[in-house]
Protein backbone atom coordinates (compact mmCIF):
# COMPACT_ATOMS: atom_id res chain seq x y z
CA UNK A 1 0.00 0.00 0.00
CA UNK A 2 1.26 3.40 -1.18
CA UNK A 3 0.37 5.89 1.24
CA UNK A 4 -2.41 8.55 0.50
CA UNK A 5 -0.47 11.61 -1.09
CA UNK A 6 -2.45 14.28 0.52
CA UNK A 7 -2.31 13.88 4.04
CA UNK A 8 -1.56 16.53 6.62
CA UNK A 9 1.63 15.99 9.20
CA UNK A 10 0.51 18.69 11.57
CA UNK A 11 -3.13 17.33 11.98
CA UNK A 12 -1.46 14.10 13.93
CA UNK A 13 -4.25 11.95 12.18
CA UNK A 14 -4.06 8.17 12.57
CA UNK A 15 -3.04 7.62 9.07
CA UNK A 16 -0.36 10.25 9.33
CA UNK A 17 1.28 8.92 12.19
CA UNK A 18 1.47 5.18 10.84
CA UNK A 19 2.30 4.30 7.22
CA UNK A 20 0.63 0.95 7.32
CA UNK A 21 -2.98 2.23 8.00
CA UNK A 22 -5.05 3.43 5.48
CA UNK A 23 -6.44 7.21 5.72
CA UNK A 24 -10.12 7.21 7.04
CA UNK A 25 -11.78 9.87 4.51
CA UNK A 26 -15.40 11.20 5.88
CA UNK A 27 -17.66 13.12 3.47
CA UNK A 28 -19.89 16.07 4.04
CA UNK A 29 -22.67 17.62 1.99
CA UNK A 30 -23.06 20.91 3.44
CA UNK A 31 -24.23 23.89 1.80
CA UNK A 32 -23.37 26.65 3.43
CA UNK A 33 -21.10 28.62 5.80
CA UNK A 34 -22.18 27.23 9.29
CA UNK A 35 -23.06 24.31 8.37
CA UNK A 36 -19.50 23.39 6.58
CA UNK A 37 -17.92 24.60 9.75
CA UNK A 38 -19.59 23.06 12.39
CA UNK A 39 -19.65 19.83 10.35
CA UNK A 40 -15.98 19.67 9.61
CA UNK A 41 -15.22 20.55 13.13
CA UNK A 42 -16.85 17.78 14.29
CA UNK A 43 -15.45 15.19 12.00
CA UNK A 44 -11.84 16.81 13.15
CA UNK A 45 -12.61 16.78 16.74
CA UNK A 46 -13.32 12.52 16.36
CA UNK A 47 -9.46 12.31 15.82
CA UNK A 48 -9.99 9.43 14.11
CA UNK A 49 -10.76 11.17 10.40
CA UNK A 50 -7.56 11.91 8.17
CA UNK A 51 -9.06 13.06 5.42
CA UNK A 52 -12.87 15.67 4.65
CA UNK A 53 -14.51 14.77 1.56
CA UNK A 54 -16.36 18.07 0.93
CA UNK A 55 -19.37 16.60 -1.84
CA UNK A 56 -19.95 20.12 -3.55
CA UNK A 57 -22.76 18.44 -6.02
CA UNK A 58 -25.79 19.50 -3.30
CA UNK A 59 -24.30 22.67 -3.38
CA UNK A 60 -24.42 23.06 -7.77
CA UNK A 61 -27.83 21.33 -7.97
CA UNK A 62 -29.09 24.18 -6.21
CA UNK A 63 -28.15 26.59 -8.88
CA UNK A 64 -29.33 23.83 -11.74
CA UNK A 65 -33.05 24.55 -9.66
CA UNK A 66 -32.07 28.38 -9.48
CA UNK A 67 -31.98 28.62 -5.76
CA UNK A 68 -28.95 30.00 -3.49
CA UNK A 69 -27.65 29.95 -0.17
CA UNK A 70 -29.51 32.87 0.36
CA UNK A 71 -32.53 31.79 -1.79
CA UNK A 72 -31.78 34.52 -4.34
CA UNK A 73 -30.79 34.53 -7.70
CA UNK A 74 -27.49 33.04 -8.02
CA UNK A 75 -24.91 35.66 -9.46
CA UNK A 76 -24.63 35.44 -13.25
CA UNK A 77 -21.68 36.36 -14.72
CA UNK A 78 -21.83 38.08 -18.44
CA UNK A 79 -22.11 35.40 -20.73
CA UNK A 80 -23.47 32.85 -18.77
CA UNK A 81 -26.71 30.91 -19.10
CA UNK A 82 -29.02 31.37 -15.26
CA UNK A 83 -28.95 28.02 -13.70
CA UNK A 84 -26.02 26.80 -15.02
CA UNK A 85 -24.01 25.30 -12.35
CA UNK A 86 -20.66 26.98 -13.42
CA UNK A 87 -21.13 30.19 -11.08
CA UNK A 88 -21.15 27.92 -7.87
CA UNK A 89 -17.19 27.04 -8.34
CA UNK A 90 -17.03 30.66 -7.23
CA UNK A 91 -18.83 30.14 -4.11
CA UNK A 92 -17.01 26.85 -3.25
CA UNK A 93 -13.92 28.58 -3.34
CA UNK A 94 -15.37 31.00 -0.96
CA UNK A 95 -16.95 28.46 1.39
CA UNK A 96 -13.40 26.34 1.17
CA UNK A 97 -11.97 27.90 4.22
CA UNK A 98 -14.31 27.35 6.37
CA UNK A 99 -13.69 23.40 5.98
CA UNK A 100 -10.00 24.06 5.72
CA UNK A 101 -10.16 25.59 9.49
CA UNK A 102 -10.72 22.49 10.74
CA UNK A 103 -7.01 21.60 9.50
CA UNK A 104 -7.96 18.20 8.03
CA UNK A 105 -6.84 18.21 4.29
CA UNK A 106 -10.25 18.69 2.27
CA UNK A 107 -11.03 16.98 -1.14
CA UNK A 108 -13.54 18.81 -3.19
CA UNK A 109 -15.79 15.94 -5.21
CA UNK A 110 -17.98 17.33 -7.67
CA UNK A 111 -19.96 14.07 -7.90
CA UNK A 112 -22.52 13.46 -11.15
CA UNK A 113 -25.59 11.77 -11.05
CA UNK A 114 -24.06 8.95 -13.36
CA UNK A 115 -21.41 8.06 -10.21
CA UNK A 116 -24.25 8.35 -7.42
CA UNK A 117 -24.34 11.82 -7.05
CA UNK A 118 -26.51 14.61 -6.68
CA UNK A 119 -26.38 16.98 -9.33
CA UNK A 120 -26.89 15.97 -13.49
CA UNK A 121 -24.77 18.20 -15.58
CA UNK A 122 -23.75 17.73 -19.03
CA UNK A 123 -19.87 16.88 -19.72
CA UNK A 124 -18.93 20.91 -20.77
CA UNK A 125 -20.30 21.91 -17.42
CA UNK A 126 -18.61 19.62 -15.36
CA UNK A 127 -15.80 20.66 -16.70
CA UNK A 128 -16.34 23.94 -16.84
CA UNK A 129 -16.66 23.92 -12.66
CA UNK A 130 -13.53 21.80 -12.55
CA UNK A 131 -11.74 24.63 -14.46
CA UNK A 132 -12.65 27.17 -12.07
CA UNK A 133 -11.93 25.24 -9.27
CA UNK A 134 -8.14 24.38 -9.86
CA UNK A 135 -7.79 27.85 -11.57
CA UNK A 136 -9.15 29.48 -7.87
CA UNK A 137 -7.17 27.13 -5.61
CA UNK A 138 -4.08 29.00 -5.88
CA UNK A 139 -5.50 31.99 -4.30
CA UNK A 140 -8.00 30.01 -1.88
CA UNK A 141 -7.02 31.02 1.87
CA UNK A 142 -6.36 27.40 3.11
CA UNK A 143 -2.95 27.78 4.72
CA UNK A 144 -0.49 25.09 4.86
CA UNK A 145 -4.22 22.61 4.77
CA UNK A 146 -3.76 20.21 1.41
CA UNK A 147 -6.90 20.67 -0.94
CA UNK A 148 -7.35 17.99 -3.80
CA UNK A 149 -9.78 17.40 -6.45
CA UNK A 150 -11.84 14.13 -7.22
CA UNK A 151 -11.87 14.08 -11.43
CA UNK A 152 -14.62 11.38 -13.33
CA UNK A 153 -12.40 9.67 -15.32
CA UNK A 154 -15.30 8.98 -18.28
CA UNK A 155 -16.01 12.77 -18.25
CA UNK A 156 -14.50 13.87 -22.28
CA UNK A 157 -11.81 16.61 -20.69
CA UNK A 158 -10.64 14.18 -17.48
CA UNK A 159 -6.93 14.21 -18.40
CA UNK A 160 -6.95 17.71 -19.51
CA UNK A 161 -8.56 18.54 -15.98
CA UNK A 162 -5.89 16.49 -14.31
CA UNK A 163 -3.15 17.87 -16.31
CA UNK A 164 -4.60 21.42 -15.14
CA UNK A 165 -4.64 20.25 -11.41
CA UNK A 166 -0.56 18.57 -11.56
CA UNK A 167 0.50 22.23 -13.59
CA UNK A 168 -1.23 23.80 -10.50
CA UNK A 169 0.60 21.77 -8.00
CA UNK A 170 -3.29 20.50 -6.82
CA UNK A 171 -3.19 16.37 -6.38
CA UNK A 172 -5.96 14.65 -8.01
CA UNK A 173 -8.00 11.17 -7.06
CA UNK A 174 -9.43 10.04 -10.23
CA UNK A 175 -12.44 8.23 -10.10
CA UNK A 176 -14.56 5.75 -11.67
CA UNK A 177 -18.24 4.26 -10.11
CA UNK A 178 -20.07 1.71 -11.02
CA UNK A 179 -23.92 0.94 -9.31
CA UNK A 180 -24.81 -1.63 -10.75
CA UNK A 181 -21.93 -4.10 -11.28
CA UNK A 182 -18.64 -5.08 -11.07
CA UNK A 183 -15.93 -5.00 -13.84
CA UNK A 184 -13.64 -7.99 -15.28
CA UNK A 185 -10.19 -7.83 -13.57
CA UNK A 186 -8.73 -7.30 -16.60
CA UNK A 187 -11.57 -4.27 -16.75
CA UNK A 188 -10.48 -3.06 -13.57
CA UNK A 189 -6.67 -3.06 -14.17
CA UNK A 190 -6.96 -0.96 -17.27
CA UNK A 191 -9.15 1.62 -15.43
CA UNK A 192 -6.22 1.93 -12.97
CA UNK A 193 -3.75 1.98 -15.38
CA UNK A 194 -5.53 4.76 -17.49
CA UNK A 195 -5.86 6.76 -14.53
CA UNK A 196 -2.27 6.82 -13.13
CA UNK A 197 -1.28 7.30 -17.23
CA UNK A 198 -3.58 10.29 -17.00
CA UNK A 199 -1.28 11.81 -14.20
CA UNK A 200 -3.94 11.00 -11.31
CA UNK A 201 -2.21 11.09 -8.27
CA UNK A 202 -4.80 8.63 -7.16
CA UNK A 203 -6.31 5.86 -9.35
CA UNK A 204 -9.47 5.24 -7.74
CA UNK A 205 -12.62 2.13 -8.30
CA UNK A 206 -15.76 1.48 -6.78
CA UNK A 207 -17.71 -1.17 -8.13
CA UNK A 208 -21.68 -2.83 -6.94
CA UNK A 209 -20.94 -6.17 -5.52
CA UNK A 210 -23.24 -8.87 -7.17
CA UNK A 211 -21.88 -11.91 -5.48
CA UNK A 212 -19.10 -12.39 -3.25
CA UNK A 213 -16.78 -13.32 -6.18
CA UNK A 214 -17.01 -9.72 -7.28
CA UNK A 215 -15.46 -8.36 -4.36
CA UNK A 216 -12.36 -11.12 -4.63
CA UNK A 217 -12.36 -10.18 -8.34
CA UNK A 218 -12.12 -6.27 -7.27
CA UNK A 219 -9.53 -6.67 -4.32
CA UNK A 220 -7.36 -8.70 -6.52
CA UNK A 221 -7.53 -5.98 -9.50
CA UNK A 222 -6.73 -3.34 -6.72
CA UNK A 223 -3.97 -5.43 -5.04
CA UNK A 224 -2.32 -6.17 -8.75
CA UNK A 225 -2.42 -1.98 -9.84
CA UNK A 226 -0.46 -1.16 -6.54
CA UNK A 227 2.17 -3.05 -7.60
CA UNK A 228 2.07 -2.68 -11.34
CA UNK A 229 1.57 1.25 -11.07
CA UNK A 230 3.83 3.94 -9.44
CA UNK A 231 0.34 6.01 -7.82
CA UNK A 232 -1.45 5.13 -4.41
CA UNK A 233 -4.76 3.14 -5.70
CA UNK A 234 -8.20 2.77 -4.23
CA UNK A 235 -10.29 0.21 -4.58
CA UNK A 236 -13.79 0.01 -2.97
CA UNK A 237 -16.58 -2.59 -3.48
CA UNK A 238 -19.39 -1.08 -2.39
CA UNK A 239 -23.07 -2.00 -0.23
CA UNK A 240 -23.21 -4.41 2.62
CA UNK A 241 -21.45 -7.23 0.63
CA UNK A 242 -18.03 -5.44 0.31
CA UNK A 243 -18.11 -3.94 3.55
CA UNK A 244 -14.81 -6.51 3.59
CA UNK A 245 -13.26 -3.86 1.11
CA UNK A 246 -13.98 -1.17 3.65
CA UNK A 247 -12.13 -2.24 6.32
CA UNK A 248 -9.47 -4.71 4.89
CA UNK A 249 -9.00 -2.32 2.34
CA UNK A 250 -5.27 -1.57 2.84
CA UNK A 251 -3.88 -5.28 2.87
CA UNK A 252 -5.08 -5.14 -1.00
CA UNK A 253 -3.24 -1.67 -1.40
CA UNK A 254 -6.04 0.79 -1.08
CA UNK A 255 -4.72 3.80 0.04
CA UNK A 256 -7.76 4.66 1.83
CA UNK A 257 -11.37 4.11 2.90
CA UNK A 258 -14.60 6.19 2.90
CA UNK A 259 -16.56 5.94 6.33
CA UNK A 260 -19.23 8.39 7.81
CA UNK A 261 -20.26 10.28 10.55
CA UNK A 262 -24.24 10.99 10.09
CA UNK A 263 -25.28 10.58 6.38
CA UNK A 264 -23.80 8.00 4.41
CA UNK A 265 -22.50 9.29 0.81
CA UNK A 266 -22.32 5.98 -0.44
CA UNK A 267 -23.90 2.42 -0.26
CA UNK A 268 -22.02 0.30 2.13
CA UNK A 269 -19.79 2.98 4.46
CA UNK A 270 -19.40 2.10 7.91
CA UNK A 271 -19.23 4.50 10.55
CA UNK A 272 -16.04 6.34 11.48
CA UNK A 273 -15.39 5.62 15.13
CA UNK A 274 -16.14 2.07 14.67
CA UNK A 275 -14.36 1.61 11.97
CA UNK A 276 -11.14 3.10 13.26
CA UNK A 277 -11.40 0.94 16.17
CA UNK A 278 -11.20 -1.69 13.58
CA UNK A 279 -8.09 -0.32 12.43
CA UNK A 280 -6.73 0.33 15.43
CA UNK A 281 -6.69 -3.49 16.03
CA UNK A 282 -5.37 -4.84 12.70
CA UNK A 283 -3.00 -1.92 11.68
CA UNK A 284 -1.90 -0.60 15.35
Amino acid sequence: MKPLPFLNPAAGTPAARNPARPAVIVPTQAVDSEELSAQCAAVAATGVVDVIEWRIDPLLARSIAGGSLNDEAPAVVSGEVPGSAAPRAEEVLELLPQAAAAGLPVLLTARTAGEGGLVEIAADEYAEVLRRLIAGLADAEVGAVPVAIDVEIDRAEARELIASAREHGIPTIASLHDFESTGSYEALLATFRSMADAGADVAKAAMMPQTPADVCRLLAATAKADVMLGVPVLGISMGALGRTSRIMGADFGSCATFAQIGEASAPGQIDAARLAEILDRVCG
